[in-house]
């Protein structure tokens, strides 16, 4: 059951990223859905997060056009308000820890190419979610997550949901209090 949940699970993240690649943010929030309703929430909970990632996509494609325009302050207040709607899909599914920031600045330090912010982010986002005693699952999401991120910027989607499933099977694993994944 795992496996096929993990499976499906991976094949609807990948299909977000190419969702976001497209700007087809109707079929993103519908895919987004989709994860949550797999994992179990309701369909009004499932919806609302959907909709709210979608939202927060677009935000920070906002701010990486804000970056290009070379406005800073723009930029940065896209990137807080796609936290705000994060944030706001954190309180819908009704997590305990807020991982929304974590989420917002590697999605920010990616745009602005610095890896090493990338990776410390994808970790704390991670860490956050699964906690201390899942720490070496905490490195492995992690991993997956910078894998998925390489291969999609080749275009690589077959190795994308490859890793995308890798991750979910992990994830799956430990059955956390809280997903990390939050688009």
């Amino acid at each position: 059951m795992n496996e096929t949940l993990a499976a499906t699970l991976g094949e609807l993240q990948a299909q977000i990223y190419w969702l976001h690649d497209a700007e087809d943010f109707t079929e993103l929030a519908s895919a987004a859905a989709t994860i949550y309703m797999k994992l179990g929430y309701t369909q009004q909970q499932a919806e609302t997060a959907g909709n709210l990632i979608s939202q927060a996509y677009q935000l920070a494609d906002d701010a990486a056009l804000a970056q290009k325009a070379g406005n800073f302050d723009q930029e940065m207040q896209f990137y807080y308000q796609a936290k705000d709607k994060l944030t706001q899909v954190e309180t819908t599914l009704v997590y305990q820890t807020s991982i929304a920031i974590h989420q917002m600045k590697w999605w920010m330090y990616f745009r602005h190419k610095q890896k090493l912010k990338i990776l410390l982010h994808l970790f704390l986002q991670n860490f956050q979610a699964v906690g201390l005693i899942n720490l070496l699952t905490a490195l492995k999401l992690t991993y997956f997550l910078m894998e998925i991120g390489r291969v999609h910027k080749l275009r690589d989607i077959e190795t994308t949901k490859h890793n995308a499933i890798k991750y979910w099977t992990e994830l799956l694993k430990i059955k956390p209090p809280q997903y990390p994944y939050l688009g």
